[in-house]
């Protein structure tokens, strides 16, 4: 903790003035990014990160060192709030707050957290696997209780993905509030990735006040896309330009994300896994009027030889929890992939319920499998189990929250 204190002083120290038209912000869940020297040599003063609903109602040290860190930095903390911690909502939606425990939890954090007052009342909530994807009546609910319990305090109605059928979207949360937000939000991913302007506008067109861009950057690697830095240093600078391009209106905008490791599925960092910056970092710091660092080369691949998780754990209808991985043909050595399966709580603690080794050669992907014992199956057919925990180690380690059909 002595050692994050020093870190968090010199980069207060070393922050230079901020030029940029539009405010910039960093979107990143982690605290190192915030003292890493580099962020402080951009002088960015607001940062955002997504929080579950409930974080002030459960342990949450992560959060905890985030918000007290950006707090040291003085910088203006956006938190965006979101399903619990452990809930994967892409096998299907997450469960909902009703309004009487969002408001319990947010007062609980208000206390805890006292200096945050810029909050997002549901992160993306027209996407698909988010719970108010399909209802954005209920969002409408989790927004106008945040604002009444916190009438201080600048809160985004919702933050927006640009997809098809936004605007429907949003017009149906518009119809179920009783009166007009000041402030709201955009993720113009698509927008900046494809060079265009259209969903932008139309979210300006169709509300007044305020729009913070509280997520936008450039796409290096993502499940549809290969490696390319250049098209990410192109998203971050049309990122910018558009926000420009509405001063009167664009209040903010928060770049995502800084650093992402080489495994992850999304990858559309500022810096590379290894730590050098990458050409969107040059983009950004000579936009802010930052020191631009040296000519830096665009890298066509910089998967390295890290095993890579080619489909993340599911459970099938037999009881089988599998992933699968690959080891990449520049590796030295076949790589061991080690999958442990628990159950998500289970009198207080984690129930082992099975694990597995398996070695894949250089070049090749494998299935490593575990099957759950026949009375967790049961459990599982009673729906008195509904997920389980899959740990997954190939040289890398993480947690995922598997879904168990019925």
């Amino acid at each position: 903790m002595r050692i994050l204190l020093c870190m968090v002083l010199m980069a207060a120290f070393a922050a230079p003035p901020v030029r940029a038209a539009v405010p910039v912000g960093l979107s990143d869940q982690h605290a190192e990014a915030l003292v890493d020297p580099r962020f402080a040599a951009l002088g960015l003063r607001s940062a955002r990160i997504v929080a579950a609903w409930d974080a002030a109602l459960d342990p949450s040290p992560e959060l905890d060192q985030w918000l007290h860190t950006a707090r040291a930095l003085g910088l203006d903390a956006f938190v965006s709030f979101g399903p619990p911690r452990g809930d994967d909502c892409r096998p299907g939606p997450c469960a909902l707050p009703d309004a009487r425990a969002l408001r319990e939890a947010f007062l609980a954090f208000r206390e805890r957290w006292p200096w945050v007052t810029a909050f997002g009342a549901w992160n993306e909530g027209n996407h698909p696997a988010q719970p108010t994807a399909r209802a954005p009546s209920a969002a409408a609910r989790l927004y106008e209780t945040l604002a009444a319990a916190c009438p201080t305090c600048r809160i985004a109605a919702a933050e927006l993905l640009d997809i098809d059928g936004m605007l429907g979207w949003l017009r149906r949360f518009r119809d179920a509030l009783s009166r007009e937000p000041a402030l709201w939000g955009l993720h113009n991913y698509g927008d900046v990735t494809y060079g265009r302007t259209t969903a932008t506008a139309a979210l300006l067109a169709a509300v007044p006040g305020e729009v913070w861009i509280t997520e936008t950057g450039g796409l290096v690697r993502t499940d549809r896309w290969p490696y390319d830095e250049e098209r990410a240093r192109l998203g971050v600078t049309r990122a910018l330009a558009l926000a420009d391009a509405h001063p009167g209106r664009v209040g903010r905008v928060f770049i995502y994300q800084w650093r992402t490791a080489p495994w992850e599925a999304w990858d559309s960092g500022l810096l590379r896994p290894d730590g050098t910056p990458r050409p969107s970092y040059a983009a950004l710091a000579e936009y802010v009027g930052a020191p631009v660092p040296p000519a830096i080369a665009p890298r066509r691949n910089d998967g390295g030889a890290v095993a890579r998780l080619v489909r993340r754990p599911r459970a099938n209808r037999r009881g089988v929890v599998s992933a699968r991985v690959a080891c990449p043909a520049a590796a030295s050595r076949p790589c061991t992939a080690r999958l442990s399966v628990r159950t998500r709580v289970f009198r207080g603690r984690r129930q082992l319920l099975g694990r597995r080794t398996t070695t894949i050669r250089p070049g090749t992907a494998a299935t490593v499998s575990v099957r759950v014992p026949a009375a967790r199956r049961r459990l599982i057919r009673l729906g008195r189990t509904t997920s389980v925990t899959a740990r997954l180690e190939v040289g890398w380690t993480r947690t995922f929250v598997v879904r168990c059909p019925r």
